[in-house]
């Protein structure tokens, strides 16, 4: 997966960090791809084929809002050749770290959904950021109107 991977997590900062993602990549030519990862809930674990169930529709559910949040994104212009998007099941941190070892660039926002507003960078950007393989891009969000769309 050469090229640029960007984090997402359906946060306003995931589409800032995508926006310069895609930027990026028509700048140096090259592929990109957007990721949401989702975390199985560790209660999924134990009860089986009904957790099966929830994990799907959640897949789907995630798969939808990343193509939403492409087109946010995109604001109306042309689709980068060579964008793919994609959902993975697992930690965060971990499957961002090991789609950098192949990737040229992994670019995230400054904090995504978690609780910790007290942190200039969110938690999974803290973790890539110490352990990626390749470079990394942390974009800070928007502050004022712009940041909220008003």
């Amino acid at each position: 997966m050469a090229g640029i991977v960007v984090g997402m997590d359906r946060s306003a900062h995931a589409v800032d960090a995508l926006r310069f993602a895609i930027e990026e990549a028509r700048y140096r030519g090259c592929g990109l791809t957007a990721v949401e990862v989702w975390e199985v809930p560790y209660l999924a674990e134990d009860i089986g084929e009904a957790a099966l169930a929830l994990d799907e529709a959640a897949h789907r559910r995630a798969e939808q809002e990343l193509r939403e949040q492409v087109e946010k994104a995109l604001d109306g212009k042309p689709v980068p050749p060579g964008l793919q998007v994609e959902t993975r099941a697992g930690n965060p941190s971990e499957v961002l770290i090991q789609l950098g070892q192949a990737a040229d660039l992994l670019v995230l926002g400054a904090r995504g959904r978690g609780g910790f507003r007290h942190l200039l960078t969110g938690s999974v950007a803290t973790q890539v950021i110490h352990h990626a393989p390749c470079p990394v891009v942390v974009v800070p969000g928007r502050r004022g109107p712009a940041a909220t769309g008003e």
